[in-house]
């Protein structure tokens, strides 16, 4: 250092003329410059004058700052304050400083002159990370680039002047690198969403979206490079409707999505319809919100046989009962859910398809144990009588016997009949002959009725006379008779 400020020196005399006892000019440059990491003592200039023996030119300044030297002929400059730039503000104040020198002639006037020292900053310390507030992001679509942040202010330097470093992004260790959703502007160190995002995927909403992104941003200073890490967050946009999931699952990351379910079930279950998985429920992707359920049956005969409760889908009775068993075929019964959040928006629908598995109806089988029968005493009616009618003669008087008077009767075979089928023509042939035959039997009695009656006044009336010979064997007797008449022609005779 001491060398370079003797060259400059001496490259400033070069040319200055100076004579004994004379205030010609001034033995040092107009401007000496130094660098700001100088320290008290540092030679800032050494030059070289010959002809003079000696020192006629002195320090006036009011404020010195550097100190002036005369030794071997030669003028010399020291620094008496240092000057670092990086302890006080910056301001261009405090890049030069001036210093009066002064030489008096021989004549006894003064002649004056100023020196101008320039401060030279010098880059010397690393810029230092300024502790930030994440950045935040919003999901959506955006048709341009989004300005996100000055980074230059995300940074720290003690130097002055102030000198912006030059930024850039790189990729953040882990699966969380939020990078390819911004860029860096070198030039004005602005930060810049450049790529959309949708919450839901399962990119965020199981892993980058829960945990926060990660940016490294480096600045690079000069020979000084400095990395930190600005955290993003992604913000979830209450823009998705609830979604089915298993009931154990609070997101819908990886295997708790839900498909339409099917069962098949039989005719009388009852109580939980067992699916697999065995529970489920609706949950906001976007956010942790009370979730409402509507539920339809189709048929709609069925709607209030079945409920969803506690993730389950419940028979309140088996579809034998609910429907009086008027069910003869196998059926499918289809349960629509639908959830709903705090914000109205609705999922899609959940379908359950039951299968009901009717079974076929049951015959009783027939008995083959043998029925014992009572020897019945009911006489049976024959179809004809035993015996002909008595054929009756006009001058006969009859007497009417049992065998005309009504058919005669033949006990019923006590042996019990084998047992017999059924049958419809036989069982009708009976209860006919159960109607005609007292018909026929009534019929035939009128007639022998009016038979008798008729036979009764087609006879002939005698008389006795009691006195004649060989009558009733009474013999001796007058002729003078008695006579006794038949009432039947009683008024025959009287009318004669």
């Amino acid at each position: 250092m001491k060398v370079l400020f003797a060259f400059l020196l001496i490259s400033g005399l070069n040319g200055v003329v100076t004579q004994e006892n004379h205030c010609q000019s001034i033995p040092l440059p107009p401007e000496i410059s130094f660098d700001e990491t100088s320290s008290p003592g540092s030679i800032l200039f050494i030059g070289d004058q010959t002809n003079s023996t000696t020192q006629k030119w002195n320090l006036s300044d009011t404020n010195p700052q550097v100190s002036m030297e005369f030794k071997n002929q030669t003028y010399s400059v020291l620094l008496q304050q240092s000057r670092d730039l990086d302890v006080n503000p910056c301001s261009l104040a405090e890049y030069q400083f001036i210093q009066r020198v002064s030489c008096t002639g021989p004549d006894g006037s003064p002649k004056d002159g100023d020196l101008t020292f320039k401060v030279n900053p010098v880059n010397e310390y690393s810029p230092s990370a300024v502790n930030r507030e994440p950045v935040h992001i919003n999901e959506g679509d955006h048709l341009s680039q989004i300005f996100i942040r000055r980074m230059f202010d995300s940074f720290e330097d003690r130097d002055c002047p102030k000198e912006n470093p030059v930024i850039s992004i790189s990729k953040a260790a882990g699966e969380n690198d939020a990078r390819d959703y911004f860029t860096v502007n070198n030039a004005t160190g602005f930060l810049y969403q450049t790529k959309n995002f949708d919450y839901e995927e399962t990119k965020f909403q199981c892993g980058l979206g829960q945990t926060g992104g990660i940016l490294n941003i480096t600045a690079k200073d000069g020979p000084h490079t400095v990395t930190t890490i600005l955290t993003v967050n992604f913000v979830d946009v209450d823009d998705t409707p609830p979604v089915f999931v298993r009931y154990g699952c609070s997101t819908t990351c990886y295997s708790c999505a839900v498909p339409d379910l099917s069962v098949t079930i039989n005719y009388f279950d009852q109580g939980i319809v067992k699916t697999e998985p065995s529970s489920i429920k609706a949950v906001d992707p976007d956010s942790q919100t009370n979730i409402t359920y509507s539920l339809d049956v189709y048929p709609e005969k069925y709607k209030d046989n079945i409920e969803f409760e506690n993730g389950s889908f419940i028979l309140n009775q088996s579809f034998a009962n609910f429907s009086n068993f008027g069910e003869s075929s196998d059926f499918s019964v289809v349960v629509v859910l639908q959830a709903m959040g705090d914000n109205g928006q609705k999922s899609d629908n959940f379908t359950l398809t039951v299968n009901v598995t009717v079974p076929p109806p049951t015959t009783p089988e027939q008995t083959t144990e043998p029925q014992t029968t009572q020897p019945t005493t009911t006489e049976e009616v024959t179809s004809q009588p035993t015996s002909s009618p008595t054929t009756i003669s006009p001058s006969t008087p009859t007497t009417r016997t049992p065998s005309t008077a009504r058919p005669t009767t033949t006990p019923a075979p006590t042996t019990p009949a084998p047992i017999e089928k059924a049958n419809p023509d036989k069982s009708t042939d009976n209860k006919v002959l159960i109607i005609v035959l007292p018909i026929v039997a009534a019929l035939i009695l009128i007639i022998l009725i009016v038979v008798i009656i008729k036979m009764r006044k087609s006879q002939p009336q005698q008389k006795y006379n009691l006195g004649e010979k060989n009558v009733n064997g009474d013999t001796g007797h007058d002729e003078t008779s008695t006579e006794m008449d038949n009432h039947a022609f009683k008024d025959e005779k009287e009318g004669v």
